[in-house]
């Protein structure tokens, strides 16, 4: 009997991923034979690659056969996964694995299982392990499979036979009677997995023969060890339409704050220790330093900070000055006419102009080269020179709309106006700006 609990199931709808792999079958008869017992909703679910032709085929109907024998329902799938791995520019290996997992997440978010259970098993684990540090990987890939992948709160993927090993597989299947199906492309050493597998830990069993079960220990408490180093990164981050790190975090929460900023951007495998470092320096170097990483995205020293973020195209708009809502690209702005006039040029929420200095010309418009901005309470400059004051980082400027005729900015929305339309009271045509991000419109309406 493999020695599984499988408690935390009870009452659940669990879906067995069953490929017809001895792995498969022994964690499909192992719920099975307790279904009844804890209360669980059991299904298992098949995945068809079309790699391995006609023997893949066959690998389902067996599988078929097995679910209609126990009475257990079968979601079935297929794809051409070395089509789309063309398509996608991805490995056959590593796009199967990306349609798995999405498989398998459509199944949880459907509301037809709570878990999808998978068979992989301390010799999986150990070969992650020794994968990970051979390629030059942190702690985390220490930690080697997860047993829990969350898709919607505590629902999610698990692995319930990751400290049993495949001897023990094997044996409770013969124990049985069972049998399984024999996946031929596993005896290809040309796959980094099956070349660990069988001239690295083969070998290394002989002379060390509970080494998976002692590397399953380890990446046990090298999963704990790191997960606990990501609840400190909190303290030094700050997520939004950017990843902000702030300074003061000791090296090893430093390096995780990288990583949760580029998992932020999407990138999950294609940085290295070289993109982390690049990061990390950045600390060190003069304001506006920037690293570049995968994907596009940029690190950048931000007056002391470390910013990372996707770049944007400027926006390109030229509205005539009036009443409305304007779409400016990251920004949404409204300018409205005040039928009371206002004591200040500005609020906490906007701005307050007199309308009646603007000339017949003026426009709603991002910046130019040369504009000249007169700024609240005297004193004429380049915008560039009063962005710099402002301590507004090169990469926003252009995303400011501007109040403007010809090069003379007569407002920066949502930052200043210009002396020019301080409120004096005189004209009575007093405008007020409200300036709100993309997806916070109900501030235009307050």
């Amino acid at each position: 009997m493999l020695n599984v609990d499988l408690s935390p199931y009870a009452g659940k709808r669990v879906c067995v991923a069953l490929s017809g792999g001895a792995d498969s079958v022994a964690l499909f008869f192992l719920f099975a034979d307790n279904a009844e017992k804890l209360h669980i909703s059991l299904s298992a679910v098949n995945v068809e690659h079309g790699i391995r032709g006609e023997e893949s085929e066959e690998d389902t109907a067996f599988v078929k056969n097995l679910c209609e024998r126990a009475g257990v329902p079968l979601f079935a799938y297929a794809a051409n996964i070395p089509a789309l791995a063309r398509a996608n520019g991805r490995g056959v290996e590593e796009e199967a694995r990306a349609f798995r997992k999405e498989v398998f997440a459509n199944l949880i978010k459907e509301g037809k299982a709570d878990f999808v259970a998978t068979a992989h098993h301390a010799g999986d684990n150990a070969e992650s392990v020794l994968f990970n540090l051979f390629r030059g990987a942190s702690l985390t890939g220490a930690g080697g499979i997860r047993a829990f992948v969350p898709v919607e709160g505590d629902r999610g993927i698990v692995r319930p036979l990751l400290s049993c090993t495949k001897e023990e597989i094997c044996a409770f299947l013969a124990g049985r009677g069972e049998a399984w199906r024999e996946d031929r492309s596993n005896a290809d050493i040309a796959y980094t997995r099956n070349y660990l597998r069988r001239e690295v830990l083969v070998p290394a069993k002989e002379r060390f023969a509970d080494c998976e079960k002692n590397l399953y220990a380890f990446s046990r408490m090298a999963r704990e060890d790191d997960d606990f180093l990501y609840s400190l990164t909190e303290k030094y981050v700050r997520e939004g339409r950017e990843y902000v790190i702030e300074p003061g975090a000791p090296p090893p929460v430093l390096r995780r704050c990288c990583v949760r900023a580029f998992r932020r951007f999407g990138i999950e495998k294609d940085y290295t220790l070289a993109h982390i470092g690049a990061v990390c320096r950045l600390f060190r170097q003069e304001s506006g330093a920037e690293a570049d990483l995968p994907k596009g995205v940029k690190a950048v020293n931000d007056y002391g900070r470390v910013a990372v973020y996707k770049p944007e195209p400027p926006p390109a708009y030229c509205y005539p000055f009036g009443e409305g809502v304007f779409d400016c690209g990251r920004y949404i702005l409204r300018i409205a006419k005040e039928t009371a006039p206002a004591p200040f040029g500005r609020t906490s929420k906007r701005l307050y102009f007199d309308g009646g200095g603007l000339p017949q010309n003026a426009v709603i418009r991002p910046r130019a080269e040369g504009d000249v901005f007169k700024k609240f309470g005297g004193g004429s400059k380049k915008l560039k020179e009063f962005f710099i004051d402002e301590k507004i980082p090169a990469r926003d400027r252009d995303f400011y709309p501007l109040v403007a005729a010809g090069k003379e900015i007569f407002a920066v929305c949502g930052l200043e106006i210009s002396d020019k339309v301080r409120v004096t009271g005189r004209s009575g045509a007093v405008f007020s700006v409200t300036l709100c991000e993309r997806g916070e419109e109900r501030c235009i309406k307050t």
